[in-house]
Formats: structure tokens, C-alpha cells, sequence
């Protein structure tokens, strides 16, 4: 790990400071925002191993890796690898000579090189503890993984300026014909020549392995021909002549995303930069051609996974204020009024300020219920603790009509069984608002690689995916964004049966 976090030998050190220790709301705003302001991953993890102490009393704080050490963490010590290596989530480490460890992770278990905040002290972490601490450790890894990709950005950024450093370099050498195709020979990118009427002169070896041609099969031929699509070739030949009639250079020496074709008639994305040699007389074009397939698979994956992260955020930051705006805050606000009424009549009206300290208790512990359910609403302790089976279980004991369950005991993915419970959730959900229904039913079945799951009801039926922009739609996005499907069968006669099949994410298996 690097300087300025506590190592093995400093875990006694990393004790709070003397003085008025500050409130864990307040510790937790200012390491958050601490966290989102660290200039490097090291010092993300400088930031919340300083600050555990403070949130946690008694406890200190290092980030450890079960495998090589990185920037920002140590290699942990043998045993404590050991044990590290077998977690797949937050858990109780048993490390001879630690007492009460425990870990959480900081990376994402897809992630080669999965990391730890290890936090040691003095008594067993209490469950509240255990959930702060875990989304510390999640803020910081969402840290250090933003850090990642700026610095994985600017190596692309780097490679791209050497790129066009190369193609410079190669335009300088066109005056020599050896010299030249030693450059291209040489080159990841497919390279092709043409002369002043467009038939292709020379393409290198990459140009055959992209496009499926040997050299003797293109020589000759007109460029559009080879590899422009059909249905822009008549474009292409437009441009030609233009720029040879008016020698004005709209897309030399730039870089663009056009469509290529192959010799097979495959059509994909191709990124093309063209340079002009040769003299005013008999002007000369070669083309540096790069398979970009990939990279826009890529970028459409991210756009999408950030579009879903962005907008599941903001659902359910507007429900956590909307909730406790209407639940525990208003039971606070009326607490605060009843006491200050009490206080009022403790005097004049001691039975009655009795009575006001009574109603302010009933509100207080209303409110603490309600703060309960909205943290239960973000994650479950039973569904870690106990599994999917037990929190289905629990969720549909508090329902008002019968629910048959048939969910198996073993344990799944940490991604599945939550995306398996919120969805039986909100499916539950609406059948209470909107079913009218007598009873329903819960199955889930893990087979051949995939969860199945179905939720059904007696109700009046006619639902349709796409009648409820935030219910069934909801639930839709939810089984989407882990590449599965959702299917409802709802007819005007009554009943509506869901199911969603989910494929099970190859982790490491999760301890039962």
C-alpha cells in the first residue's frame, strides 16, 4: 500500500484523534465527498482508511490484495490471502493474530485483481456497521475505477498521437518506394495505394488478413470496387472526380468512420485516414484502413451501461428523498412538536404533558420503522445473510393475500439473487395495487445455466409490457440489464403470469 495508509504494523496507530469526535452523518458527507475529490486511487484509499476510525470507533483500516500488490494496496499476509481469495463479498476473515477482521470489497469481483478494505478492531462489527462500511468500500472502488479509466483514456489518447506520428512519418518516406513498404509491411492497419484514377497499386499484408484478398486480386482494380459497399460507390466515385477536377482536399489527412466491405461481402466499420503523394502531374493516395468493430461495440455498451446506471440512480435517490420526506421525517417533525408541547404544560398540565411525551414515543419508534424499511428497500439483510429463498419468504409474510412459493435453497450470484428479488418485489407490488387478485404464486428454478423466474396471480388480467411506463417496463430494464428476458402472458379473461430468464453470471461460487 502506498504512504499514508496504515500498513500491518500500523493497525494499533490509526486510532481517532482526541477531542470531540465529529457524527457519523457528518464523517460519512465529508469522506464522500473527500473520496470524489482524491487525485489518485492511492489517495481514495488513504482518504477512507484515515477516516474509518472516526466512523467506526475502534476499528483501523488497510487495503489489501489476496495476489500481487497494486498501486494503491498491499499484498496481504499469507493467511490473510488465503482467506481474502475465498470471499466472493463482504465477510468475516478468520487471520490468526487479527481479531474481529473483516473485509469488503473495493473492486468489482469481474475484475482481475480484486481488492479489499480490511478493517480490524477490537469488538464484531454491528450490522449497521457492516452496511456503512460496505458502501464505503463500493464509493471508493467506484473511485478508483473512474481513475482507471482517465488514465486508460489517456494511454488510448497517447497511442492515437503516435499513431498519426507514424502515418507523418510515413507520408515523409512516400519519396522512397523500399523504404516505404518496409514502414506498411510492418503496419497493424490495412494500407492501400491508388493512383490518379483510383485502381490500387500496392496494399500490404494487413490489408489481406482484414479484407480477405491476396494482393494479385486487387492490383489493378478500381478501389470502389474492392472495398467500398455497394450502395456508396456511386458517392465515392462522385468524390474522386470532384477533388480531381477541383483539387480541393475535404477529407485528406483526416480521420473518418466509414463502411467497409470485405471479399466475402461482409459490410463493417472501418476508421480511414487518407494521404496524398506523388507530384501535381500524377497524383498518388494511400489509405490507412483499421477495423474499428469492436471499439463501437464497446462504446455502445458504455453508453448504455451509463445511461441505466444514471437513471436508476436518480429512481431511486427521488424515492429514498420521497420516502423519508413522507415517513420518518414528518413522524420526527410531529415528535419535535409534542415535545415542545410537553415541555410547555410540564407545570400547568402534568398529565397531559404525560400524554404528549407518550404520543412522541409512538412517533419516534414509527419513525425508526420507517427508516428500517427504506434500508431494507435498498438491500435486504436477510437476502445476504439468509439467501433468496428466506427474503422471498419474509416479503411475502407482510402481503395481504396468499402467496405459494416454490424457491430453492441454494444460494446463486450475488447480481441474480438481488435482481430476482426486486423483481419478484415489484411484481408482488403490483399485483396488490392492481390485480384484484385472490392469491398468487412465486417459482424460481436455476437449470442449465439460467434462473427462471415466474410470478403469477388470479386477478383480472390484461396487463401488457408496454402499457406501464414504470411498471411492467420497470421490471423489464431490471431482467434487461443482465441480459435477460421478460415475457407476460396477462388475457382479458383474468390471471397474469410474468417470467423472466436470467443467465446465471459465471462468479466464483457464493457460500451458503
Amino acid at each position: 500500500m502506498t504512504s499514508g495508509a496504515p500498513g500491518l504494523d500500523g493497525w494499533d496507530d490509526a486510532r481517532p484523534g482526541a477531542g470531540a469526535r465529529p457524527s457519523r452523518v457528518g464523517a460519512v458527507s465529508g469522506l464522500s465527498e473527500g473520496l470524489t475529490q482524491a487525485s489518485s486511487p492511492a489517495e481514495a484509499v488513504r482518504v477512507l482508511a484515515a477516516a474509518v476510525p472516526s466512523i467506526v470507533p475502534g476499528r483501523t483500516a488497510v487495503a489489501w490484495h489476496h495476489g500481487a500488490a497494486r498501486g494503491y494496496c498491499q499484498r496481504a499476509p499469507d493467511a490473510a490471502a488465503r482467506a481474502l481469495a475465498a470471499l466472493t463479498g463482504p465477510g468475516r476473515l478468520d487471520v490468526v493474530g487479527l481479531d474481529c477482521c473483516w473485509a469488503f470489497p473495493l473492486t468489482s469481483p469481474r475484475g482481475p485483481e480484486r481488492a479489499y478494505l480490511v478493517t480490524v478492531g477490537n469488538r464484531d462489527l454491528a450490522e449497521q456497521d457492516r452496511l456503512l462500511l460496505s458502501v464505503l468500500a463500493q464509493l471508493c472502488g467506484t473511485v478508483i475505477a473512474n481513475h482507471e479509466l482517465r488514465d486508460e483514456a489517456e494511454l488510448r489518447a497517447e497511442a492515437d498521437r503516435a499513431r498519426d506520428v507514424a502515418q507523418a512519418r510515413a507520408a515523409e518516406l512516400a519519396a522512397s518506394a523500399a523504404r516505404q513498404r518496409v514502414v506498411l509491411e510492418a503496419a497493424l492497419d490495412a494500407v492501400v495505394s491508388i493512383d490518379d484514377r483510383a485502381r490500387v497499386t500496392y496494399v500490404n499484408s494487413a490489408f489481406e488478413q482484414i479484407f480477405g484478398y491476396r494482393a494479385a486480386d486487387v492490383i489493378g482494380r478500381e478501389l470502389a470496387d474492392v472495398i467500398v459497399p455497394p450502395s456508396l460507390r456511386d458517392a465515392h466515385r462522385a468524390g474522386f472526380a470532384h477533388y480531381r477536377a477541383t483539387r480541393e482536399p475535404h477529407i485528406l489527412d483526416q480521420r473518418l468512420e466509414l463502411a467497409a466491405v470485405r471479399a466475402d461481402g461482409t459490410v463493417f466499420p472501418a476508421e480511414v485516414t487518407i494521404t496524398r503523394s506523388g507530384s501535381d502531374a500524377e497524383p498518388a493516395f494511400t489509405g490507412y484502413l483499421r477495423d474499428i468493430t469492436e471499439r463501437q461495440r464497446a462504446r455502445q455498451e458504455l453508453m448504455a451501461s451509463r445511461a441505466r446506471l444514471v437513471a436508476a440512480s436518480d429512481v431511486a435517490r427521488q424515492r429514498i428523498t420521497r420516502d423519508l420526506h413522507d415517513g420518518a421525517q414528518q413522524r420526527l417533525v410531529t415528535t419535535v412538536i409534542n415535545l415542545q408541547l410537553a415541555e410547555q404544560k410540564w407545570e400547568s398540565a402534568p398529565q397531559r404533558a404525560r400524554e404528549l411525551l407518550g404520543l412522541a414515543l409512538t412517533d419516534a419508534r414509527q419513525a425508526i420503522d420507517g427508516l428500517r424499511e427504506i434500508a431494507a428497500g435498498i438491500h435486504p439483510a436477510i437476502l445476504t445473510q439468509r439467501g433468496l429463498a428466506a427474503a422471498i419468504g419474509a416479503l411475502t409474510a407482510r402481503l395481504p393475500l396468499p402467496v405459494e412459493l416454490d424457491v430453492p435453497g441454494r444460494r446463486l450470484p450475488d447480481p441474480v439473487e438481488a435482481s430476482v428479488y426486486f423483481f419478484c418485489a415489484e411484481a408482488l407490488t403490483n399485483v396488490v395495487k392492481h390485480a384484484r387478485a385472490g392469491g398468487a404464486w412465486v417459482r424460481v428454478a436455476a437449470v442449465d445455466g439460467r434462473c427462471d423466474v415466474e410470478v403469477g396471480d388470479d386477478g383480472v388480467g390484461g396487463a401488457s409490457l408496454g402499457s406501464q411506463s414504470g411498471g411492467l417496463a420497470g421490471l423489464a430494464d431490471r431482467i434487461g440489464a443482465l441480459n435477460g428476458t421478460l415475457d407476460v402472458v396477462s388475457p382479458d379473461a383474468g390471471g397474469t403470469v410474468l417470467r423472466a430468464r436470467i443467465p446465471l453470471i459465471p462468479l466464483s461460487p457464493v457460500p451458503s
